[in-house]
């Protein structure tokens, strides 16, 4: 454990203000009949890896056709995309299907489903053909941590090549979501495990995370980082503006990440 302190079918690129060295992309695939699934890429030039976001809550990004974006623009991995692709990330924002763009989103429940499994793995076949020879790797945060592990536990063929949970949902609870009820033993790839020391969401205490790093004994490379440090924020404990979100410690966060991404 480190202790840090302080610490689709189709394919349009535009240009939305990035560096020059940089183009935007929005990546498109149908995973069901009338389905679509949208995904948000950052491509920086002389690229390391991909690394594909998944905000927590409802996980409605909500991109349009033209780049722009209405939802999760609070949440860490959203607002620290541009963090990641600086480290030669080709960064990814994975959106909600269109079968699940009402009020709740990508529940808790649905996030563990074999449904939403299949869905990643067909992102992620999209993402190798648009970025060929990059290796894939999915960064989670709160209830997006459940995503990346649901993956990560149950796509073997067509699966990503690392897994970062962030913020994880580490007990159980009446919304379930739980990534411990996943089989983590059986998990080879390399994962990266981070926390808040002082994260106080009900559903994401730091005891959960350390339970998380000792359940995954058949990881290549599994490693647990715990920052201190920051804003504890004014809104809710389980807000993106709280410990739970990182917040003013998001570029320590991101740069321990992508350098773990970037040494596997």
């Amino acid at each position: 454990m480190i202790l840090f302190r302080a610490f689709i079918v189709s394919l349009w690129v535009i240009s939305l203000g990035v560096s020059t060295a940089e183009a935007e992309q929005v990546l498109k695939i149908k995973p069901r009949d009338g389905v679509t699934l949208k995904m948000l890429a950052i491509e920086p030039g002389d690229a390391k890896a991909i690394a594909v976001l998944f905000p927590g809550g409802s996980g409605k990004v909500n991109v349009k056709n033209d780049g722009t974006f209405k939802g999760t623009k609070g949440n860490f991995l959203t607002r620290s995309r541009e963090k990641f692709s600086a480290h030669g990330l080709v960064t990814v924002l994975f959106d909600a299907p269109s079968d699940h763009k009402d009020k709740k989103g990508l529940t808790f429940e649905y996030r563990m489903t074999e449904e939403h499994a299949g869905d990643i793995k067909l992102a992620i076949a999209k993402l190798r053909k648009a970025f060929p020879g990059l290796p894939v790797w999915l960064v989670g945060t709160s209830r997006g941590s459940t995503s990346a592990a649901n993956v990560a536990a149950n796509i073997k063929d067509g699966g990503p090549d690392g897994v970062v949970l962030t913020s994880s949902v580490g007990v159980s609870s009446k919304h379930g979501g739980n990534v411990l009820d996943f089989d983590l033993a059986g998990i080879t790839l390399p994962v990266l495990v981070t926390h808040h020391q002082e994260d106080g969401c009900g559903v994401t205490p730091v005891s959960g995370a350390k339970d998380i790093k000792v359940a995954l004994t058949g990881s290549k490379s599994a490693e647990l980082m715990i920052f201190e440090g920051g804003d504890s924020g004014s809104g809710r404990e389980c807000g993106a503006t709280s410990h739970h979100g990182y917040l003013g410690i998001e570029q320590k966060v991101v740069d321990a990440i992508a350098a773990w991404i970037k040494s596997h």
